[in-house]
């Protein structure tokens, strides 16, 4: 748990949440964000994201048709993320941060302190065909984009899983981790435990929001990076549902999906179960050892 004190004394919760795309962690953003019905709360979405793919350091080259819909931004720096995520916010009881677990690789020394960090991951082969039939779907109306194009050479995981060592053996640490198959089985229950591992505050009506956008008013984002999220569809599911409602079953035969869609699943499932054994289940959330490094 995470409990800090501003200049003036004010208590306060900061929490960090990494996550694969395409994991709900958007969705689970949302479950944070009823929250300020009730306290004074401050939600910053994927800065590290934007400092990844459109600041002055970005760290992946894109297909040129597609730079055309990539446009700079500048003020995104890792210096000037960490120390946006560094104020005081003397006046707020919770800071919440979301990021893609692969944003800050090879730049922990802009970790913003002061915060517990948590996991939220998904299953590769749900994230990775999930991310191929988002590109076919959305074909940006200017090039057809593969998986590999718009994802870190390591395929994510790898990433997650290195920055998790950092965190536990580096830092110290340990590290707060769900899976959103457990979150969408028993979003109530797992919420709760969340809340109770991070600190922040648990109410039974967090598992739904209002449709639309009502809530993220006061989030703080890349307007260039949230604007290209939307073009392509990134967050359609998260903005058009009330709650964390359970997916429709459905079967699918991975072969069938493009070759660098299948090497990103066989790459990253061993570093997800690696991490997927020390994730918070409700069937043990009173073992100590839960979050103990790898």
């Amino acid at each position: 748990m995470a409990t800090a004190q501003s200049k003036e004394g004010h208590s306060q919760i900061r929490v960090a949440l990494w996550a694969p795309p395409r994991s709900l962690s958007t969705a689970f953003e949302r479950c944070i964000s009823t929250l300020h019905a009730k306290h004074a709360l401050t939600i910053f979405h994927e800065p590290f994201t934007a400092a990844y793919h459109l600041g002055p350091e970005k760290q992946l080259r894109y297909p040129v048709p597609f730079t055309q819909l990539i446009t700079k931004d500048r003020k995104y720096t890792y210096s000037w993320v960490q120390r946006q995520l560094e104020a005081d916010f003397h006046e707020k009881d919770i800071i919440f941060f979301k990021d893609l677990g692969y944003s800050i690789d090879g730049k922990y020394d802009h970790l913003p302190s002061g915060y517990q960090h948590t996991f939220l991951l998904r299953n590769p082969e749900q994230v990775f065909t999930s991310m191929n039939n988002l590109l076919l779907k959305y074909p940006i109306r200017l090039v057809r984009l593969k998986v590999k194009s718009i994802i870190p050479k390591r395929f994510i995981y790898e990433e997650m899983f290195d920055l998790y060592e950092h965190l536990t053996k580096e830092l110290g640490q340990k590290v707060i981790i769900i899976d959103s198959e457990d979150l969408v089985e028993n979003p109530k229950a797992m919420l709760e435990l969340y809340c109770k591992e991070t600190g922040i505050p648990f109410y039974e009506d967090m598992v739904n929001w209002r449709t639309g956008q009502e809530d993220m008013k006061d989030w703080k984002y890349s307007k260039k990076l949230m604007r290209i999220n939307r073009v392509i569809g990134q967050y359609d599911r998260a903005m058009s549902t009330s709650g964390l409602g359970k997916p429709s079953p459905r079967t699918f035969d991975v072969e069938k999906y493009p070759r660098d869609c299948r090497d990103a699943i066989t790459h990253s499932e061993p570093f997800y179960n690696k991490l997927y054994e020390k994730r918070l289940r409700l069937s043990d959330q009173h073992n100590p050892n839960h979050t103990e490094p790898l």
